[in-house]
């Protein structure tokens, strides 16, 4: 089971912050996950929102600011929103990412990224907008990827299956055993988000879940369980 880092290691940091992220690495995550929208000069950055309001000194839609514009914002404790380039260097070599796609235009952009400078390995990709993770699977099929989801009504293994994607990726609150043995028997992965207390960890850890993101990656760390996780075809054995 893996343990991701949300937004880094938002718990402790500034969220999607480069010491968030180190934060993560440090607290011993195998994976970080992040969100990405692009500025007005075609810069994919690190940010949740579609507005910089929430997370910033600043106020306005991401999508209107150049990244010069944006970098001069503080994004908590004296932090920069980076850019995923900057991201992507600090965890290279250290830790997997998760993107998360967002923005307008940001499939091209991502996939970019991660063909020349990083290369087509440890790396999932996310989003809860099947159109973005379609339009990412057209430019780099081999990459993983999953439909984020809140929806406890929405089949999310069919959804998978269908879109052969590796991962299916609930919010914590409507994960059950019985999903986590239908993603398996599918040969899917599951990731479970916003998991953030000791018992829903227990309880996922014991229904096998294969990742879990956490704003306090050091509660999972604390168990002793993480280690690599199978990849769809060990699964199938």
């Amino acid at each position: 089971m893996e343990i991701v880092g949300h937004r880094g290691a938002c718990g402790h940091a500034p969220e999607n912050t480069l010491k968030s992220f180190a934060r993560a690495i440090e607290l011993g995550c195998q994976r970080v996950e992040m969100d990405i929208y692009v500025s007005a000069d075609l810069i994919p950055v690190v940010i949740h929102d579609a507005t910089v309001d929430r997370t910033t000194n600043g106020k306005g839609p991401v999508e209107a600011m150049t990244f010069a514009e944006l970098k001069r914002l503080d994004a908590g404790d004296g932090e920069r929103i980076p850019s995923l380039a900057e991201v992507m260097h600090l965890c290279r070599g250290r830790v997997a990412v998760q993107i998360e796609l967002k923005g307008r235009g940001s499939p091209t952009l991502v996939a970019k990224q991660i063909e020349e400078p990083w290369g087509c390995q440890n790396v999932v990709i996310t989003s809860f907008k099947l159109s973005l993770l379609d339009e990412f699977a057209r430019i780099l099929p081999a990459i993983p990827m999953g439909l984020l989801n809140k929806n406890p009504t929405l089949d999310m293994v069919a959804v998978a299956s269908a879109r052969h994607h590796q991962w299916i990726c609930p919010r914590w609150d409507i994960v059950d055993r019985d999903l986590i043995g239908r993603a398996h028997k599918a040969a899917l992965l599951v990731y479970a988000y916003h998991v953030n207390d000791r018992p829903s960890i227990v309880r996922l850890i014991d229904w096998r879940v294969d990742a879990i993101g956490t704003d306090y990656p050091e509660m999972v760390a604390e168990l002793g369980v993480s280690k690599p996780r199978a990849t769809p075809a060990e699964k199938r054995k």
